[in-house]
C-alpha cells in the first residue's frame, strides 16, 4: 500500500483560542494520522502533537504492534501538567489494516464506496460502560458532563490525556484500541475533532471525503461546519487510499 493522500483543514470558529492540534507522517509503508482536541488550554494537545511521530517511530523500531504499541505510545504523550487535557485519536494505516487508538471524542470514520464504518466510539456518558466507571469512582452526573463533587470541575469526555486532577472520578488516559482490515470497498478515512461531528453525521462526512482531492474534501468539510453554524474549534484530516 502506498502512502495515503492527505488533506488537512482547520478553523478556530468562535472560540478565543485554537486548542486543536494534529500531526501526520509517512512511516515506512504506513501513514500516521493523529488528531488532538485540547481543553483548559492547548498545552497537552501541543505536547502530544509535537511528540507523537517520534514516539510512534521509536515504538515501531522496538517491534511493537497492536495493543502493545499503543500502550507504550499514549503514556509518552502526556506532559506533567495538573489540569489541562486533550482528546487523542491516532491511526496507523498500512499493510492492509487501520490500527487506531483513542481517548475522548475526536472521531475516526472509515470511508467506503457506498457509506462509512466507525473506527472509534466516543468516550462520553452516552456509553454505559464509560459512565459506569466514572460513577463507580464517585463522579456526579450533570449531562453532558461528569463532575467531581468536591471541586465541581468536570469534563464532557470520560477519557483524556492529562486531566490528572480528574483521575479521582474515573477520567482515564488509557486508550481504547481497534484494528480494522482495509476491505476492497474502503477508500479512505476522515478523522476530526468534535467541531465537525457536532454538526455532521459520519455518513455525511464520508460522502464528502470520498469525492475529489483530499485537501479539497477537508476544506469543504470545514466550510460545511461554518455554514451550519458550528462554534467549536474544528480540525479535519481526510485520507484517501
Amino acid at each position: 500500500m502506498t502512502a495515503m493522500r492527505l488533506g488537512i483543514a482547520r478553523d478556530q470558529r468562535h472560540r478565543e483560542y485554537m486548542e486543536d492540534r494534529c500531526a501526520t507522517a509517512t512511516l515506512g509503508d504506513s501513514t500516521l494520522v493523529a488528531v488532538f482536541d485540547g481543553h483548559e488550554g492547548s498545552a497537552v494537545a501541543e505536547y502530544a502533537a509535537s511528540h507523537v511521530v517520534g514516539v510512534v517511530t521509536a515504538a515501531l523500531d522496538h517491534g511493537l504492534t497492536g495493543e502493545s504499541l499503543w500502550s507504550a505510545v499514549f503514556p509518552a504523550l502526556e506532559p506533567d501538567v495538573p489540569r489541562a487535557g486533550s482528546t487523542a485519536t491516532v491511526l496507523l494505516v498500512g499493510n492492509g489494516v487501520v490500527s487506531v487508538a483513542w481517548v475522548g471524542d475526536s472521531r475516526a470514520v472509515l470511508v467506503t464506496t457506498r457509506g462509512s464504518r466507525p473506527l472509534t466510539s466516543d468516550h462520553r456518558i452516552e456509553r454505559r460502560d464509560e459512565l459506569a466507571r466514572c460513577l463507580a469512582a464517585g463522579a456526579e452526573l450533570m449531562p453532558p458532563y461528569v463532575i467531581d463533587p468536591v471541586t465541581s470541575n468536570g469534563l464532557m469526555v470520560t477519557r483524556a490525556l492529562g486531566d490528572r486532577a480528574l483521575r479521582v472520578i474515573g477520567i482515564i488516559p488509557e486508550p481504547e484500541v481497534a484494528s480494522v482490515p482495509i476491505d476492497p470497498d474502503a477508500v479512505g478515512v476522515v478523522v476530526a475533532t468534535d467541531g465537525l461531528w457536532d454538526v455532521m453525521t459520519d455518513h455525511e462526512a464520508a460522502t464528502v471525503g470520498r469525492v475529489g482531492p483530499a485537501q479539497a474534501a477537508a476544506e469543504l468539510l470545514v466550510g460545511m461546519v461554518v455554514t451550519r453554524g458550528g462554534t467549536d474549534n474544528v480540525t479535519v484530516v481526510v485520507g484517501q487510499f
